[in-house]
């Protein structure tokens, strides 16, 4: 790493690198325009009023930020930032937020998140923008007598033309500033900028540069994951290094920059400049064609990040059977050093599977998916429309205490369970209507900013957040699957097949908030069979709810069309605290008002048995791969573990194990409980203890209470 990259990531911890906002003067007149044509001429118009990014050495520009806000007159954004959007209110009226308002939970059962686009940068990068208005000009023709779809065309026609326009202001002030420049290395430096910005995003990339000039460029119209760019950009990058038009290093360098750039989008001063979550993307995994697509350019991109101390982006390696065994050595060594903990792992064999039974994509759509936000899975040019979070436990909650005489009368686990599922069944389908209700909402908006960047907007004449797009990746996610499979797992163990208590009795004490008992409750926690204990009776009970799950949605669909898959992070807000804070005490031994478990892990030291047993229960719990949305595995290592080198190859098998015998996902953090508890007795002293907390990293000191909490109750391995 060189000087001029040391001096860009200091930069980018203190300053915003954007230039400051430029406000425009709009014409009253446009109000008598068609909605999306007054969007995008007064969007566009924006845009080109802006600064260039021109400093003493930056090798990338068109760096802006669009809110949407007062300085451009609340014209709407982009579909990821979604200021000016209904978006707005409907987050106001249903998206949790840092206070203590749980009226915006609905039913203690549910509520607004936060949705991810992934941009197709490789469309752009392999066509330019010029393919994209040769199809808008075919499309127009298509559609003349569809009014609605007509104007949407000419609003993405003004869209694409106004990009190119800004390009092109890009590159004459970067070649004016290049005239002025005394320095003849940094002269060549601004010329070359020059010049690949009159080609790119214009015409298709010509040059590994060029490749990432033109998705930091558009990045800022979609300011979300990059995709996999070890394979879309691995084409340049290999033209490039075989006719010695670049060096490796030289590669790096940029890649860095890019980097760079990305982390410093979200502010030094924003309440998210600590989180890894803001920028994710992928590499490796399944290429189409079956072979596993980890190359040199995914090896050098870890490189990249590994040297540089940024926050961001996240990054997730994509694990599949074909992967060498040394590349993935390779990684977790990444990992297990990078003290921004950026790095973690998803599993391609459950989640291809999933998509391919339950989606019913071909395993080369599968194949393409990456990762964004805090850990979910989307495709390049497509909405991830996993918008809600949902109270899995609330069903049990239900049986136990609304359905109280029928379940003592149950005389068989299996007579409980039907009643149980029923319960499940109702809420799962209250869950869809409401999630179906946000996004009927959020379909009102017409995006026009970032839609040349998606898929099938332009076929279909209209925005992505209207439906205009394919291969989309939803469902649910859900807090408490663990809770929710240790009650279970205790009622079959405790009243029905050791018959240790009765229905009755169980139901009474947790009323009493295990004070009519208290004896119980301490022989469940000593003596139950808890998931992540390799307990068969257990890991059955997980199977069968993970099953259930699978048959009651198997033939539903969201509005979007998507099909059901679950998901169980937490994003930066504490819902599992929240939804536990409203219920009752629950067999796994929580009591009144306990936070639910977050991810697949186990908490409070229910995982007994060791790290192996926990990542065998983990991974042989979804046979349907119905679990394969947002899902996180957390696993807390003492340090002493992971930095012994004498030790780190069993490690490394033992993840592989995991990954073989079919676990999603993992991610590891590296301290003890006992460093946690001073972190938070004494703060200041521990300002820069990292750790994961549910799909993306952070300080801990900076995290609330309240999650801050459910890291220390995770047992450290």
């Amino acid at each position: 790493m060189n000087e001029r990259i040391i001096n860009l990531v200091e930069m980018s911890k203190k300053v915003d690198m954007i230039p400051a906002p430029v406000g425009v003067e709009y014409s009253p007149e446009d109000y008598a325009l068609p909605e999306p044509i007054f969007n995008a001429k007064r969007i566009m118009e924006y845009i080109n009023a802006q600064t260039v990014y021109i400093t003493e050495s930056n090798r990338f520009t068109g760096m802006l930020r669009y809110w949407g806000g007062s300085v451009s007159a609340g014209v709407p954004s982009d579909s990821f930032m979604r200021g000016g959007h209904t978006f707005n209110d409907l987050c106001n009226k249903h998206y949790f937020n840092t206070t203590e308002n749980y009226s915006k939970y609905r039913e203690n059962l549910i509520c607004k998140e936060w949705q991810h686009s992934t941009p197709n940068h490789n469309n752009i990068i392999k066509n330019g923008i010029t393919g994209v208005l040769d199809k808008i000009k075919f499309y127009k023709e298509q559609y003349r007598f569809e009014k609605d779809k007509y104007e949407f065309l000419q609003a993405e026609e003004i869209v694409c033309n106004g990009v190119i326009k800004w390009a092109e202001k890009c590159s004459k002030e970067c070649l004016e500033a290049a005239k002025n420049e005394q320095d003849i290395v940094r002269k060549a430096e601004l010329e070359a900028l020059s010049v690949a910005m009159h080609n790119v995003p214009k015409n298709p990339a010509k040059s590994f540069y060029e490749g990432l000039c033109s998705i930091i460029f558009c990045f800022y119209f979609l300011p979300d994951s990059v995709g996999t760019i070890d394979r879309y950009l691995y084409p340049l990058y290999k033209n490039d290094i075989k006719k010695g038009i670049i060096t490796r290093n030289d590669a790096k360098e940029l890649l860095q920059e890019f980097f760079i750039y990305l982390s410093n989008y979200t502010s030094p001063t924003s309440f998210q400049a600590d989180k890894t979550a803001e920028c994710h993307f992928a590499i490796g995994g399944y290429l189409e064609n079956g072979e596993d697509g980890f190359n040199d350019l995914t090896k050098l991109i870890v490189e990249a990040l590994m040297e540089i101390d940024t926050r961001r982006p996240a990054l997730s390696l994509r694990w599949n059977k074909k992967t060498n065994f040394e590349n993935f050595k390779f990684y977790l060594d990444c990992l297990r050093k990078d003290k921004n903990n950026r790095l973690a792992i998803v599993n391609d064999e459950p989640r291809i599977k999933g998509l391919m039974d339950i989606s019913g994509m071909s395993f080369s759509e599968a194949s393409t998916y990456t990762m964004v936000g805090c850990n979910e899975p989307a495709f390049p040019g497509a909405m991830y429309c996993g918008t809600t979070t949902g109270n899995i436990m609330r069903c049990l909650v239900n049986t136990l205490y609304e359905r109280t005489k029928e379940v003592v009368k149950a005389k068989t686990f299996d007579e409980f369970f039907e009643i149980f599922s029923q319960e499940l069944d109702k809420d799962i389908k209250r869950m869809i209507h409401y999630n179906d209700l946000f996004d009927k909402m959020c379909m009102k908006d017409c995006n026009v900013l970032s839609a040349f960047l998606m898929n099938k907007t332009i076929e279909e004449g209209r925005s992505h957040t209207q439906g205009g797009s394919e291969k989309r990746f939803g469902g649910l996610t859900v807090m408490g699957t663990t809770n929710a499979i240790d009650s279970l797992s205790i009622i079959k163990q405790f009243v029905y097949d050791e018959k240790r208590t009765d229905m009755a009795h169980l139901i009474d004490t947790l009323k009493s908030n295990w004070e009519s008992d208290s004896d119980l409750h301490t022989e469940i926690m000593r003596e139950g069979k808890f998931f992540g204990n390799g307990y068969e009776e257990a890991d059955d009970v997980a199977r069968r709810f993970t099953t259930e799950l699978y048959n009651l949605t198997k033939n539903l669909n969201t509005i979007r069309g998507t099909k059901i898959f679950f998901g169980n992070l937490e994003g930066y807000h504490p819902h599992s605290a929240h939804f536990g804070g409203m219920m009752p005490a629950t067999p796994d031994g929580r009591y009144d008002g306990e936070a639910l478990t977050v991810g697949s892990s186990q908490t409070k030291g229910r995982d007994r048995e060791g790290t192996m047993a926990l990542l065998k229960s983990i991974a042989t719990c979804d046979p349907c791969c119905v679990l394969t949305g947002s899902v996180v595995t957390n696993v807390m290592f003492d340090k002493s573990i992971i930095t012994d080198d004498s030790k780190f190859e069993s490690v490394c098998k033992m993840i592989e194990t995991y990954f073989k015998m079919g676990g999603l996902h993992i991610q590891l953090s590296f301290t003890s409980r006992e460093e946690l508890l001073k972190a938070k007795a004494t703060p200041q002293e521990y300002k820069n203890l990292k750790v994961r907390v549910s799909g993306y990293s952070a300080n801990f000191i900076t995290l609330q209470d309240k999650i801050q909490n459910d890291i220390i109750t995770r047992t450290n391995h």
